[in-house]
């Protein structure tokens, strides 16, 4: 069983104050370890995204990101099919079905089959077939036979950023298929996939042009790792639609051949995110564990050697010292922690997706609703500071960011069954504002989640109600996060029995429960490496560290070039930390405050 400090402060003096009810009891030890070691994604129950009600700060955000989906240049069909028949001059239009595709997947899984989320969707769908080429693929006539060119920049590319196009462009169009059941998307679709089976795989997985694939690439978003293994998610779908065997073997040696180039560094987190959640998806598939431990090796690599800040975002190029977020790579971060959750059960990913959440997802965001990219400030250790925002990427990033979101609404709140004792069960995993309807074992059930006002030691507060059969009990899991000091749930003024089970405090709920919980906590310190601090006894200096208050990584603004700033922080007689009022916090920031430079790593002096 995993206990680990999540229900307790880093801190050794704070630990005497940890309520005893939420501690293991000896006599449900037994229970609790069979629950913790008999995780089982396929026992997990999933709300369809569109399913579920998004309210609060965070479900605003996300409506903002689907409206920019119908403002300018977004919401031209000219612009938006123009990398597949070249109809303008716009930037990225060699990245065939990039922009296309893209679009057309965010706006089919976050539509209804009869209210399309943006009005000129259907048109584009419709139109878009028309330009395939006969061997499959959209774009440029090309000879794939011949010696792959790299050695442009990224605007003067061709083959590679066809290849990345038509990855993402699959996927958008089996997503138009399975949201509206339109034929000539899918058939586009399998025609794309046959082009992988009978083109890609042949002539960019052949270990005979090793040299040819390990060339230097002048453009990083256009490099032969980046673009050639994007496809293989489409591959993966390819086989989930239609059952043909083919799409998943073609899956299979891609990913297998891919393995000796999936290191760290590399030149394009979202190249290669984007990669490791194919890889998830080949595991679910195929049950091979191998894919799964790629995975987890690539996240504890990136989130321990530096690659990930602790804002909780990654650059836009894979490396310690980077200087620019992206917006796509921010998203696909947020969904890979989410992925591997559901294939773990271990809460420590759903963790960092929530760090990214509230922190490096709001600073990506502008206040358009769409994402793009900020500069970063780095040093040889990794960053350090946000710097100012330089460009809203309507070209990429302004649809992967609300696909984050539509993902990420999936788990709020997942339905499962108790592996002891054969009972229904829920977890909530995200205190935000949502109505989840579940359905466990033919049963309808709703949870409805709202947030409270926060106070000095309570940073998060929530109400989760239970709706379902008549008198119908469930084990209810809550997510103790990493932040907290200890997580209190109460029926009215009654505080409910919790045992703690694998990073969750599972109590016994029924129909019509309305839940207070409390998450407590104070502020926290780690080091840039998301190791804990304890926080000092007595008056000391820590360089380099990093200060958490419930879910925020807290920032202090800068008017000049952000550094490491130097900060004198007290301690108060219970031992912990007050914070100065100069440090602030991406989700409470104003859309034109979050457009500044901030740094979130400091070298404190404690005063006790």
């Amino acid at each position: 069983m995993n206990l680990t400090r999540r229900t307790f402060m880093a801190s050794a003096a704070l630990l005497s104050i940890v309520r005893p009810d939420l501690l293991l009891k000896t006599e449900a030890q037994s229970w609790a370890e069979e629950i913790a070691t008999a995780f089982d994604r396929a026992s997990l129950t999933f709300a369809h995204s569109n399913d579920v009600g998004f309210a609060g700060f965070f479900g605003t955000r996300y409506k903002q990101s689907l409206d920019r989906l119908c403002s300018q240049p977004i919401d031209n069909v000219a612009f938006v099919l123009d990398d597949v028949n070249f109809n303008q001059k716009r930037r990225f239009f060699n990245y065939s079905g990039d922009i296309s595709g893209r679009y057309i997947e965010v706006a089919s899984l976050t539509s209804t089959k009869d209210k399309p989320t943006t009005p000129i969707l259907p048109k584009i769908i419709d139109e878009i077939v028309q330009y395939q080429n006969p061997d499959g693929h959209f774009g440029r006539e090309v000879d794939w036979n011949k010696t792959i060119d790299v050695a442009g920049s990224t605007d003067q590319s061709l083959e590679m950023p066809i290849l990345w196009g038509n990855g993402r462009l699959m996927l958008g169009l089996f997503a138009a298929y399975e949201r509206f059941g339109n034929e000539k998307a899918l058939e586009a679709a399998k025609k794309m996939a046959d082009f992988y089976v009978n083109i890609v795989v042949k002539r960019f997985c052949d270990p005979a042009r090793m040299d040819e694939y390990k060339q230097e690439a002048k453009g990083y978003a256009a490099a032969y790792v980046t673009c050639v293994f994007h496809g293989i998610e489409g591959l993966v779908r390819a086989y989930r639609i239609t059952g043909d065997k083919k799409y998943l073997d073609c899956a299979v040696t891609m990913a297998d051949f891919h393995e000796q180039f999936d290191t760290l560094p590399v030149g394009h987190s979202h190249g290669s995110i984007s990669a490791h959640e194919a890889l998830v998806m080949l595991y679910e598939e195929t049950n091979d564990k191998k894919y799964l431990d790629r995975v987890v090796k690539r996240w504890d690599d990136a989130v321990y050697q530096g690659f990930v800040n602790p804002g909780g975002g990654v650059c836009e190029n894979y490396i310690v010292s980077g200087h620019s977020d992206e917006g796509c790579s921010e998203a696909d971060w947020l969904r890979i922690c989410l992925m591997i959750w559901r294939n773990t059960g271990e809460v420590k990913y759903l963790d960092f997706a929530e760090r990214m959440l509230y922190n490096e997802y709001q600073m990506n965001q502008w206040h358009t609703g769409g994402f793009g990219h900020r500069y970063m400030v780095s040093d040889d250790k990794g960053c350090f500071a946000w710097g100012e925002r330089y460009a809203e990427s309507y070209w990429c990033c302004s649809y992967h960011g609300p696909l984050g979101y539509y993902e990420l609404k999936e788990y709020f709140a997942v339905g499962s069954i108790c592996p002891k004792t054969g009972a229904d069960m829920v977890y909530y995993n995200f205190p935000l504002e949502f109505t989840t309807p579940l359905t466990l074992r033919g049963e309808k059930w709703q949870i409805m989640s709202r947030q409270l006002p926060a106070d000095a030691n309570c940073p998060v507060k929530s109400v989760a109600t239970i709706a379902g059969p008549n008198k119908a009990e469930v084990k209810f899991a809550v997510r103790i996060p990493d932040w907290a000091q200890k997580v209190e749930i109460s029926r009215g003024d009654e505080k409910a029995e919790a045992t703690i089970v694998n990073g969750y405090a599972v109590i016994d709920g029924k129909v019509g429960d309305e839940l207070t919980i409390s998450y407590f906590a104070v502020p926290i310190l780690e080091d840039r490496r998301f190791h804990a601090i304890p926080t000092p006894t007595e008056s000391t200096k820590i360089d380099e560290c990093v200060l958490r208050f419930g879910p925020k990584v807290l920032a202090i603004k800068e008017e000049g070039d952000p550094k490491i700033e130097d900060l004198r922080v007290k301690i108060d007689e219970n031992g912990t930390i007050q914070l100065p009022e100069s440090l602030t916090n991406a989700y409470d920031m104003t859309n034109e405050e979050r457009n500044g430079k901030y740094t979130f790593v400091f070298n404190v002096t404690f005063d006790k």
